[in-house]
């Protein structure tokens, strides 16, 4: 492993201080993510609604499977008898 050093004004250190925290890691795993994610990044789907959860996948599934058992038991149509 290399070393290397950067330097930032104190409001971006502070500022990455910041998020490191609140994500429950170090500075330097924070960047080396942030290098993981700029070099293999996550195709644009051109979906505004799955666009809001395409951070919290499992949120999203879980919306889909409550629509879903909602459906089954409250059908969107109702046909009364007739075909």
């Amino acid at each position: 492993m290399e070393m290397i050093q950067l330097q930032f004004d104190s409001q971006t250190l502070s500022l990455a201080r910041q998020i490191a925290s609140i994500q429950h890691t170090t500075l330097e795993t924070l960047i080396q993510e942030w290098v993981e994610k700029f070099a293999h990044p996550t195709p644009v789907v051109n979906d505004p609604f799955g666009g809001l959860f395409a951070q919290d996948r499992d949120f999203l599934d879980q919306i889909v499977a409550e629509a879903m058992q909602d459906r089954q038991s409250q059908p969107l149509r109702q046909t009364n008898g007739h075909g």
